[in-house]
């Protein structure tokens, strides 16, 4: 704890993981490089909290920053290192409450090693980008299923998201109350960002996405029970536009 006053604290961590995939149904689906890795990580994590309730926060702030080194000198398979990066804030204005959110991540190889997949950033979803299906943002591959049905033969093509080096996320919502009952309410919001293959400002202009929609919020003691509907402005092929999901707590 750097400050109880400000509520503020820091953290220090060493995390160390081995994986290995063997007898995989369908090899495709994970790298080589994949299936046989070691992480050794020290990390260092600044969080500030300001919230009034974290699971349903009508004023504050929330910032966290994190940033880790993951070396081959420690036993890894690969060097590279990660930063995240999330502020938010919000504001209440007579019965609305105005919730924003920023989440930046960037994960880089150095030493001409690589970035394992699991360590790549995903989104999509309830709590990040709401016009796509959980971890479908950003980049894709295509990956043959072949004979893995019983009693089918051939191969069928499966879109697969591969994560990726740059994570941008911008969250915007107005909530307010419907004046029906006392726990219903509802919320406009906007989701803007995605997952982009690497750290480059032409990638990030170019792929950014956009998300429009609307939700219904109904207060529990353990938090809001939500609803959400969100359309996709810049639809992915083969993913529809339009997404649902409910779930209890706020997006952010």
């Amino acid at each position: 704890m750097i400050s109880r006053k400000n509520n503020t604290r820091l953290q220090i961590r060493y995390d160390f993981n081995k994986t290995n995939l063997s007898n995989l149904l369908v090899p495709e689906l994970v790298l080589e490089q994949d299936r046989h890795v070691r992480l050794s990580t020290f990390s260092a994590t600044l969080i500030h909290d300001t919230r009034d309730k974290p699971l349903d926060a009508h004023r504050g702030t929330f910032s966290t920053i994190n940033f880790g080194i993951t070396p081959t000198a420690l036993g890894s398979s690969a060097n590279f290192t990660k930063l995240f990066a999330q502020y938010a804030y919000y504001k209440p204005v007579h019965s609305l409450v105005f919730a924003n959110s920023i989440r930046l991540g960037l994960a880089a190889p150095f030493a001409g090693s690589f970035v394992p997949t699991s360590q790549l950033f995903f989104s999509g979803g309830g709590t990040s980008l709401r016009g796509f299906p959980i971890d479908q943002a950003g980049p894709q591959r295509l990956v043959p299923f072949c004979n893995v049905l019983e009693g089918e033969s051939g191969c069928v093509n499966v879109t697969v998201p591969v994560g990726g080096k740059q994570l941008v996320i911008l969250n915007s919502e107005a909530r307010f109350p419907l004046g029906i009952t006392k726990s219903l309410g509802g919320v406009v919001f906007y989701d803007g960002g995605n997952v982009y293959s690497a750290i480059n400002f032409n990638n990030f202009v170019n792929n950014y996405t956009n998300t429009v929609g609307v939700g219904l919020r109904y207060s529990t003691p353990i938090g809001p029970v939500r609803i959400d509907f969100g359309r996709n402005l810049n639809p992915v092929p083969g993913l529809s536009a339009n997404q649902y999901y409910i779930t209890i707590g706020q997006a952010f």
